[in-house]
């Protein structure tokens, strides 16, 4: 982003940006999920399940820095996982691909 296309605001000059100029990024994120049933008899069967978390390892971009000063001004300077704040990073929307696989013996 151009930073020389806006002037800092002055006094009661509210600056040259229109309200709301400054939007995220678009978010995208592809997660899926697997289970199998093995049984061993009637009772008693092993549930394997596989998980994965934006399979596509798309990047999602967060926080874009609005400070006009700054030389960072117009860029997203964090991930979204991170820009949320809650949960952890690896299982927050937006985060890296990640997969978990677990068993379960019920009886």
């Amino acid at each position: 982003m151009n930073s020389a296309a806006f002037k800092l605001p002055i006094g009661t000059d509210p600056g040259n940006a229109p309200r709301n100029f400054v939007r995220g990024f678009g978010e995208t994120q592809v997660n899926v999920a697997v289970r199998h049933d093995f049984p061993f008899s009637e009772r008693i069967h092993l549930q394997f399940r596989a998980e994965a978390f934006n399979i596509f390892n798309h990047p999602n971009f967060g926080y874009v820095d609005p400070t006009l000063a700054n030389a960072t001004f117009g860029q997203a300077t964090a991930m979204l996982n991170r820009s949320l704040g809650t949960v952890s990073s690896q299982y927050q929307q937006g985060g890296p691909r990640s997969m978990q696989f677990s068993l379960r013996l019920a009886f």
